[in-house]
């Protein structure tokens, strides 16, 4: 099956139209670009073999260039192999350049061969995205007209790049990428994403390893700012691999960098798309797999929300691209075609939003998201762990779970505390397409403390899928009342207030955005705790939040004074 079928009714028929695979590859490697401050970029080109002129689509990231020659399968990669190159998400060289584009790998300055230092996102970076556009854009083998490709990094970049408005850029791709470098990659409501960052500096070929902190400050403010985030922070001297960062921040700069700027502002503002998206001029085609809620999902959905370029296309898809990343390349040759060939592909007559139902496993075509159609739906917590559309009585109660301050592996294996709630086996399908919000009524015996939200399906037989996820530390509960809607409700993260304890406060949990149909005798269930961990398995072994060190109680009210439910994008069935 192909992963994307944008074909509103039009079946297959627009793959005839596209370009075709009809030229044989040359590579050139390791050409050395100028940039405007004297920096030269490596660059690997991977074009057809002849003399013509062609498009280039720019591949544009921290991750050696080596990665596209390693002997690991771009063709179809099965989803449960046991090795795969996961830096590997420039795209399919072979296939790009067989239908007549030329494929620019490059590394940012100061990764890979490229000279310079890393600016990990920084502005410079972008600036550098323009300069290698315009130089491409000069070359006898490339036709003047540039795109952008890739995935995770390759498509974060791409908002920044066409912010700076490179003349030659005629569109971008980025079709999984987070574009809020605070919420979506270092701290998921508010909480440290020790898993990923921990990760994810091993792939990254940042030759010096300093982080930016130590980079941009003087020694004598680097020092103070260590010793405030050490004095301040009584989660990191809990975690060991992380305080150590503190002392020696070389070890894994991206973390450490991560650690030092525990609340939104400047620094991450430069690093996010969403703060350029008014710069933006060029049609977008966006993209956001409803499994990638630990990533790149907000991202998508937050580019396809604030940008209004009528041109701009959003696919939502059922899982995240594997890597090596050569999924939905025809959708990419097809947008691509339309916007610097000339071809009519008929994309642009569709439907812009292209929507994956789980549940039903089928594809659909949309023209807004939210869904206009959308009924909007309280899902209430009951006493018994139920979850009913029926309001709370007066007597209710509440229900309690403890975080653990010490993890030990047989409290893992045996499930986290948490308070779990869900519905009678449901009588009939229950679409539940678009953002999602938990109002939650709670309680702690501390001053902050951490809510982790999961939304699952529960099938006949007692099997589960996670459908979608959410994240609040406590002390981040104040919103931002001009941008939040009863549905997404958002928070600046930039002045965390203590926790009363024993108070209780209302805390309005965004759940990223989903779409899935719970079957007939399905269940729809609900996870409320405090704590995930690598050992919990799916996602968890990379995308866990750094724990509270706290001895704290939790407790869910959930009675007619303090009703606490889950605001659902409920989608009617076709008659």
């Amino acid at each position: 099956m192909h992963l994307m079928e944008w074909n509103d009714g039009q079946g297959d028929s627009w793959r005839d139209r596209i370009s075709q695979p009809v030229h044989e590859m040359r590579v050139t490697k390791r050409l050395r670009v100028p940039m405007r401050d004297g920096v030269h970029l490596s660059v690997d080109v991977f074009a057809p073999d002849n003399d013509g002129a062609y498009p280039a689509l720019v591949a544009y990231a921290p991750y050696w260039n080596e990665g596209q020659y390693l002997p690991v399968p771009t063709s179809n990669p099965h989803p449960t192999a046991a090795m795969g190159n996961y830096a590997i998400e420039a795209g399919d060289s072979a296939y790009l350049a067989a239908r007549g584009y030329a494929h620019v790998v490059a590394n940012v300055r100061g990764t890979g061969e490229s000279e310079g230092e890393y600016q990990l996102m920084g502005p410079l970076e972008a600036q550098d995205g323009y300069d290698l556009i315009e130089w491409l854009a000069e070359q006898p083998w490339c036709d003047g007209n540039v795109g952008m490709v890739g995935v995770s990094y390759f498509s974060w970049i791409q908002y920044l790049v066409a912010a700076q408005q490179p003349p030659h850029l005629r569109a971008i791709a980025p079709i999984e990428g987070a574009t809020d470098f605070y919420r979506d990659v270092c701290y998921r409501g508010g909480i440290l994403s020790l898993g990923f960052l921990s990760y994810w500096n091993t792939e990254l070929s940042d030759r010096e390893s300093i982080s930016r902190t130590e980079r941009d400050l003087s020694p004598e403010d680097f020092q103070a700012l260590t010793e405030r985030i050490r004095d301040e922070n009584l989660d990191i001297r809990h975690v060991y691999s992380a305080y150590q960062l503190l002392m020696a921040p070389r070890k894994n700069p991206v973390l450490h960098d991560a650690i030092m700027h525990p609340l939104d502002g400047p620094w991450y503002h430069e690093r996010s798309g969403y703060q350029h998206f008014d710069r933006i001029d060029v049609p977008v085609l966006s993209g956001a797999a409803l499994d990638f809620w630990d990533l790149h999902l907000a991202g998508g959905f937050r580019a396809w929300d604030r940008m209004s370029n009528p041109a701009n296309k959003h696919m939502i898809y059922p899982r995240f691209h594997l890597r090596p990343f050569a999924e939905n390349h025809d959708v990419l040759v097809r947008w691509y075609d339309h916007w610097m060939k000339g071809n009519d592909t008929g994309m642009l007559d569709e439907s812009p939003v292209m929507l994956w139902v789980q549940g039903d496993d089928t594809w659909r075509n949309e023209h807004e998201w939210p869904l206009e159609r959308t009924e909007w739906k309280r899902l209430y917590l009951r006493a018994d762990n139920a979850l009913s559309w029926d309001e709370p009585a007066p007597d209710e109660g509440s229900d309690s779970f403890d975080n653990i301050p010490y993890v030990y592996l047989e409290s893992i294996f045996g499930g986290v505390p948490s308070a779990v709630y869900r519905t009678e086996p449901l009588e009939s399908d229950l679409e539940v397409s678009g953002p999602i919000a938990l109002e939650l009524m709670g309680s702690l015996t501390d001053t902050d403390g951490h809510w982790i939200v999961e939304i699952r399906d529960v099938s006949p037989d007692g099997s589960t899928r996670i459908v979608t996820k959410g994240w609040l530390k406590a002390s981040f509960r104040a919103l931002n009342t001009e941008l939040s809607t009863p549905f997404r409700p958002e928070r600046d993260y930039t002045d965390p207030e203590p926790v009363t304890p024993g108070a209780i406060d209302r805390y309005a949990i965004q759940v990223h955005d989903t779409s899935n149909t719970f079957l007939a005798g399905h269940r729809l269930e609900l996870i409320v705790k405090s704590l995930d961990h690598s050992l919990e398995g799916e996602w968890n072994t990379i995308f866990y939040h750094l724990p509270s060190s706290r001895d704290v109680t939790h407790t869910v009210h959930h009675n007619a004074e303090n009703p606490s439910y889950l605001l659902l994008p409920v989608v009617p069935r076709a008659l």
